[in-house]
């Protein structure tokens, strides 16, 4: 029948299939310029490290790693097993490096430690005796002459307690330097005050003054046996404010006195004889200074005497008198 078509034309006008295992189906994964290239995908593929977390003390019990001769050591056992312990014990270790090749000095373990004592010594030049320190003398200026200071004392004390010359030489420069010091100072100080006390003398005694110390120093003269015990006691005398007023005071009980040939003619007043001596004359209406009657050149050598005692007053400076 014409309506059949023939099962043989059907089939041969099918395309021939490939085989199963020929067949390529792309995938749809996007753009291949972002597939990974073989080689970099095979990098990729590789398994990764995973990194464990340090312990926070790795090296506690540290000890375990070392042989227990070593472990139980008396060195050893110093140092604690802990990390602060490894730690000290590297160190020692460290220090000890570095000291290879010096001079070995064992430390006195004590006074009667004699044998280690003398290599101390050695080691550090300290003399045998204190001379071998040779201080020099301090090199001070004319203010400082005639002082001196015991340099075999020092030189004694620094070897008693084991000073080397270097040490011993600075601490006696340091030491005389501040001796000095306070030397000057105190010279200062006291010349400051002598000014003073001085300034002090003359404002009450006025022109007294000199004849007050000269008096003193007559007195010292007349007994002084020699001139270098004279120098000395005028010295220490004129120098110091107590000695200036015990100068004075010796004047004062020996100006109208006569002791062998010793004899002094006072013609000066103080500022307070002054005054009184015009309170005298001021109180006596029969004085020529007060009364008018007395013969003219009496009464102008009476004016002029009291003159005279205000002068004495006025050149003092002194204050309150009349």
């Amino acid at each position: 029948m014409d309506t059949d078509t023939p099962q043989q034309d059907t089939v041969t006008q099918q395309e021939p299939q490939q085989p199963e295992t020929d067949q390529y189906e792309p995938q749809t994964f996007g753009d291949l310029s972002d597939q990974p290239k073989p080689e970099l995908a095979q990098a990729q593929e590789q398994p990764k490290v995973v990194t464990k977390e340090p312990d926070q003390r790795p090296l506690e019990n540290w000890k375990q790693f070392v042989s227990k001769d070593l472990a139980n050591s008396p060195t050893m056992q110093k140092y604690a097993n802990t990390v602060e312990g490894l730690n000290d014990a590297l160190k020692a270790h460290l220090e000890l490096q570095k000291m290879m090749g010096h001079d070995k000095v064992p430390v006195p373990k004590g006074p009667d430690d004699v044998a280690a004592m003398t290599q101390f010594k050695r080691a550090f030049n300290i003399p045998n005796e204190p001379s071998g320190y040779d201080l020099k003398d301090p090199e001070w200026g004319e203010e400082m002459k005639g002082i001196t200071i015991d340099k075999e004392g020092f030189a004694a004390i620094a070897h008693r307690y084991n000073l080397t010359p270097e040490q011993a030489k600075g601490q006696w420069s340091e030491y005389t330097t501040m001796i000095q010091g306070m030397i000057t100072k105190h010279r200062l100080d006291l010349d400051a005050k002598m000014t003073d006390v001085r300034n002090q003398l003359r404002q009450k005694w006025g022109d007294a003054y000199d004849m007050k110390v000269e008096l003193g120093q007559l007195v010292i003269n007349k007994f002084t046996e020699d001139e270098g015990e004279n120098e000395e006691i005028t010295a220490l005398l004129s120098q110091s404010p107590v000695g200036v007023k015990f100068l004075a005071k010796i004047g004062d009980q020996f100006k109208e006195n006569k002791i062998g040939d010793f004899k002094y003619q006072n013609n000066t007043m103080t500022p307070e004889e002054a005054q009184k001596e015009i309170d005298a004359i001021r109180n006596n209406p029969a004085h020529p200074y007060n009364n008018d009657k007395a013969a003219e050149p009496e009464r102008n050598r009476a004016i002029d005497y009291v003159n005279s005692l205000y002068a004495v007053i006025n050149k003092s400076g002194a204050k309150n008198f009349r």
